[in-house]
């Protein structure tokens, strides 16, 4: 019994040391592996701290801080327009006051894609153009006896954008909208909203509007109606170059989100990027009496403009209304008329521009350009020549058939 105990305690203290030997090999592959583990940890947290986050990167994280308060807007509608004359497709009334370019607002040629505001009195202007680096600055005047004064440049926040465009002044006076570049952007233009502070005679510091009205492209103007609660939000989202999309959108006097606990993330980020616009139609009655308003707004805009217009038929007839015309085909051809010389005027002040800076710098691009404006131009002048001669044949039969 002994002798067999003592065999069995042999054979144990065996299988004991060559556990031990195991357990040894294992404790020293398990340490080698944490090492590995840890050295590549310590590699890869190196690598991070000297990664530079990119522009596009902090575009992204901005987006997404942003997205949970995506306003709650209803958009009525969208046109596409050309980004060189998309004014005229926003009818602004005048005690909204006025948008224009800077180009026809002071009637020069060298400030292309530069735009202004006009308030309902005209009395007062606020406008951007490039100062002596070439990047637009913000800037103001007041009129005085007939004539333009004190232009002065607005400092309050210029050092936070690298540019300045599009200022748009609520009738209050005291709330202006602009598009400014920074590197805090979405992308390109975002659109900012300032007060102005009548105490110490300065704007606070602006505020990003946020989503949906910024995107990761360029976002222009934030017009806003608030007689007839009416708003206009213009952007070159999904856009090919040239054109910009103007949304129509009923504006809140209070910001309201999204607050659908149960709502997909790509269905906000959709509503964020105003992928839809039937998405936005919550409300039936609120999107009728929005139509309704636009719908009268517009005719009160285009009897107000055309109230004292001059077009010749013969010798013996003029009409100085669009509901002069005998025919309703022939009041939207001469509305389409109308809108037709007004751009062939924006393009010959592009052409002029155009032709000015090629006079210093003969770029073969630039050269192209030129001749594709002006083979624009004799189409316009062809077409808007054909048109007035059939609205002026049309009428004249349907004036000898009375």
């Amino acid at each position: 019994m002994f002798i067999k105990i003592n065999n069995n305690l042999k054979k144990l203290v065996k299988v004991m040391s060559n556990k031990r030997f195991i357990y040894f090999i294992l404790i020293i592959l398990a340490t080698n592996i944490s090492f590995n583990v840890f050295a590549q940890k310590s590699r890869t947290t190196k690598k991070a701290a000297t990664t530079k986050i990119t522009s596009e990167d902090q575009a992204q994280m901005l987006y997404e801080t942003m997205l949970p308060s995506t306003e709650q807007i209803m958009i009525i509608d969208s046109i596409i327009a050309d980004k060189n004359n998309f004014l005229n497709k926003i009818p602004l009334t005048k005690e909204s006051g006025s948008v224009n370019s800077y180009n026809n607002f002071w009637k020069v040629s060298d400030q292309a894609q530069s735009y202004t505001y006009m308030n309902e009195f005209g009395n007062k202007v606020y406008f951007s153009k490039k100062d002596e680096t070439g990047h637009l600055r913000l800037y103001t005047a007041d009129k005085l006896n007939g004539k333009w004064n004190d232009i002065r440049r607005i400092t309050d926040f210029d050092d936070e954008f690298t540019d300045i465009n599009n200022p748009y002044m609520m009738s209050d006076g005291i709330t202006l909208y602009f598009a400014g570049k920074s590197k805090d952007n979405l992308g390109g233009y975002d659109i900012y909203v300032t007060m102005y502070d009548a105490d110490s005679a300065r704007f606070y510091k602006p505020e990003n509007i946020g989503l949906p009205y910024n995107s990761t492209e360029n976002d222009y103007y934030c017009i806003i109606n608030e007689f007839d609660s009416i708003g206009w939000l213009v952007t070159d989202r999904r856009q090919p170059e040239g054109k910009v999309c103007i949304y129509t959108f009923v504006p809140s006097t209070s910001r309201t989100i999204y607050d659908d606990v149960n709502m997909d993330d790509n269905k906000l980020k959709d509503l964020a990027d105003i992928k839809s616009i039937q998405a936005t139609w919550t409300d039936a009655k609120k999107l009728k009496d929005a139509r309704n308003r636009l719908s009268k707004l517009i005719k009160r805009k285009t009897e107000s403009e055309n109230k004292n217009i001059s077009f010749i038929v013969n010798d013996n007839t003029v009409y100085t209304s669009p509901t002069d015309f005998k025919s309703v085909a022939n009041q939207k051809r001469f509305l389409q008329l109308c809108e037709m010389k007004q751009k062939i005027k924006d393009t010959e002040l592009q052409l002029e521009t155009y032709r000015k800076r090629y006079t210093t710098n003969k770029n073969k691009a630039l050269g192209k350009e030129i001749r594709d404006i002006e083979y624009q131009l004799e189409k316009l002048h062809k077409y808007t020549q054909t048109l007035e001669k059939e609205i002026r044949n049309t009428e004249n039969i349907a004036i000898n058939e009375q």
